[in-house]
């Protein structure tokens, strides 16, 4: 690796615009591997210094200010930006209408100064009320950036200086801003060049959120240390065409890529082997799995549907981290083998005992180990005294790559990140929640003592969820609804359970509906409601939902049930007797009629195959949210239509169409219209 500075990344990237070639150093695909930008080390500085230069005759070093952009190399630049400008980034999203509230609400918590977007970002400027934080702020187009503006003097940028806060995702109604400083990025980049064996011929090719601790560090900031090269895309390029990921490592000969492993498993199931013809992924050193739990049989299927198109086994890189410690804690060792093992229930501060592999249990996949700065222990959560190895407990970590805590909340950075082992010296650890274990001197994560849940790498809080489902009908009982995750056929699922105040059955099974609804729509996460019998929600004497009791009552099913709403119907649900008759269209049905008509069938269609097994009946008077629709579905579902209708059609309708019928109505009269969508996919 060419050698850097290692103490900030200004000084980083300003020695890599003074050293490096003019190869590109990022550079953006889109569609089916389009190039629309590259950047090289010199560019960006240059980028990046006029931005700095216009950003401080807006806000002040320290400032706080929001990034709301798409994928795409402006981002990178406005990053850089504010780094240059010694203002404290705060990478989020282009906001639609459901996250709207999420945007409002972390500008609120770090008190934003400014907002920065790109040119057709600024439009979302109005979905936020009048009154509002991020309505009030300024707001600056990166993208339309003139040269008239000097970049600041080079200045001397402390270690301890707060480079970026990582909003931790999920929570809507608590975000918590991880503090970042550059002694945090800069370690966590080191650690990873060395344990994921990044230098400077290295080229990673990554499709992850740039607002994600994953992407953030690994394909923005990593790159930059290591002085090689990385290829980015959109989420939805990836979700939308599997292969495009797998299509990108090849022709760029990527050395190492990431994920969590919801996607290596969407690689096995959503490409044909036509589409793989021709794929070369031999290069690949690290194809890294992290951001939620790592499945054994995942990386089984992910070797054994692309052994023949030259991956190497030990490629696939099992790792664990979390926000807190910047980004990862522990990786294998790459070119080593994958270590795994059957166990016993795992109960806190009990031995792990192993099991033979023939017994029937889901085997657990070790995350590897930790570099060696970076300590990590097994902690008895109630007792604070470290465990022995081969027991289970509670994941404590402490290290250069630990953050400070959270933004403005120093009582919750306290018990979080202060923590202190018993009969030990006074280091402080970060609490993590997790459980986990060593066998063998290896890291197994046994599942989370906190209440966290992981639905395809994205984090949600049951708090949050609770009072969505709380919110969504009046005769939800107050106090009365939790949530919690469950495990089915390797991937987590979520229940939510909940009292009515009404006696009336029928009135029941109307509030687990609204309640699924609610959760899908404002959290993405299609969720099984159960309501439950008057009292029966478990709760401690100070009136506390006991989510760990509640979640056992109901896998043990003695939870008195009233009404039920699942995810998606299944093959045990009662099938309605037939689909209800349409009227036959008259000679003069109207073109829009026809094209409505073809259009929900499409959906029905879809939604039977992909959903329900082949399933006949599709209610289009139904929400999507009917049918257990995830992110991932939507978005394919969303493909599917651009296809089928050969327009680009604006995604929020997926999520804000009330009903089928509702949304097929909107593509027929954006098909009958002679207006045709130009968005492009980076800024969806």
């Amino acid at each position: 690796m060419e050698s850097v500075s290692e103490t900030d990344f200004v000084h980083i990237q300003r020695e890599r615009a003074q050293s490096d070639s003019q190869e590109p150093a990022f550079t953006f695909l889109q569609g089916d591997l389009d190039v629309v930008g590259t950047l090289t080390h010199k560019e960006l500085h240059d980028r990046a210094g006029a931005l700095a230069g216009h950003l401080l005759k807006i806000a002040e070093p320290g400032d706080r200010v929001l990034l709301l952009h798409p994928a795409g190399l402006d981002y990178v630049v406005a990053f850089f930006g504010c780094l240059y400008a010694g203002i404290v980034a705060v990478p989020l999203y282009v906001p639609q209408r459901r996250t709207a509230s999420t945007v409002e609400a972390i500008a609120q918590d770090c008190a934003a100064t400014a907002v920065l977007a790109t040119t057709p970002g600024m439009t979302r400027k109005s979905l936020f009320d009048e009154g509002t934080r991020v309505a009030s702020l300024p707001w600056f187009a990166t993208d339309a950036t003139s040269g008239d503006a000097a970049p600041p003097p080079v200045r001397e940028v402390s270690p301890d200086a707060v480079a970026y806060l990582q909003y931790t995702s999920g929570s809507t109604s608590t975000p918590k801003g991880v503090v970042i400083d550059h002694r945090n990025a800069v370690r966590q980049c080191a650690e990873a060049a060395r344990s994921w064996q990044v230098d400077s011929e290295s080229r990673w090719v990554s499709w992850l959120p740039h607002f994600h601790d994953y992407g953030q560090i690994s394909a923005i900031l990593l790159p930059v240390y290591a002085g090689c090269s990385s290829v980015l895309m959109a989420p939805t390029t990836f979700v939308r065409r599997p292969i495009r990921w797998l299509r990108a490592i090849s022709r760029y000969h990527g050395t190492h890529t990431g994920a969590p492993n919801f996607a290596y498993d969407l690689c096995v199931d959503g490409t044909t082997e036509e589409q793989r013809a021709g794929l070369d992924l031999g290069s690949l050193v690290v194809a890294g799995n992290g951001a939620e739990p790592v499945q054994f049989d995942t990386h089984r299927r992910f070797n054994g549907a692309f052994a023949a198109y030259g991956l190497k086994p030990e490629a696939l890189c099992p790792s664990y981290g979390l926000a807190e410690a910047t980004l990862k804690v522990t990786n294998k060792v790459p070119g080593t083998s994958t270590s795994w093992g059957t166990f016993e229930p795992i109960t806190v501060g009990g031995p792990v005992t192993e099991l033979p592999s023939d017994e029937g249990t889901r085997p657990l996949v070790s995350c590897g180990t930790a570099v060696p700065d970076t300590r990590v222990a097994i902690v008895d959560p109630s007792t604070r005294r470290r465990l022995p190895e081969g027991h289970a407990g509670e994941i404590w970590v402490a290290g250069p790559t630990v953050a400070r805590g959270y933004w403005g909340r120093p009582q919750e950075s306290e018990q979080t990140f202060g923590a202190r082992i018993e009969g030990e010296d006074a280091e402080r650890y970060l609490r993590t929640g997790d459980l986990g274990f060593f066998h063998e001197e290896q890291l197994y994560i046994g599942g989370r003592i906190k209440d966290l849940v992981i639905i395809d790498g994205v984090n949600h809080y049951p708090q949050d969820i609770e009072r969505t489902a709380e919110e969504s009908h009046p005769a939800v009982r107050r106090g009365r609804a939790t949530a919690f995750g469950t495990e089915g056929k390797g991937r987590e699922g979520v229940v939510v359970v909940a009292e009515c105040t009404s006696r009336d059955e029928s009135r029941a099974e109307e509030v687990a509906v609204a309640i699924r609804d609610a959760v899908w729509r404002h959290h993405e996460v299609a969720a099984t409601v159960l309501i439950a019998e008057t009292g029966s929600v478990p709760v401690t004497t100070s009136g506390k939902i006991q989510r760990s009791r509640c979640k056992a009552e109901v896998l043990r099913e003695r939870l008195a049930v009233r009404a039920r709403a699942d995810a998606s119907p299944g093959a045990s649900d009662e099938a309605p007797a037939g689909r209800p008759a349409q009227p036959a269209p008259s000679a003069a049905a109207s073109a829009a009629h026809a094209l409505r008509s073809g259009c929900r069938s499409y959906v029905e269609g879809w939604i039977s195959e992909r959903m329900l097994a082949g399933q006949e009946f599709v209610d289009g008077r139904g929400p999507l949210s009917a049918y257990g629709l995830s992110s991932r579905h939507m978005l394919e579902l969303h493909q599917g239509l651009e296809d089928w209708s050969g327009l680009r059609l604006p995604p929020e309708w997926m999520w804000e169409s009330e009903s089928i019928d509702a949304l097929a109505a909107l593509v027929a009269d954006r098909l009958a219209g002679p207006a045709r969508s130009t968005t492009t996919e980076a800024g969806r």
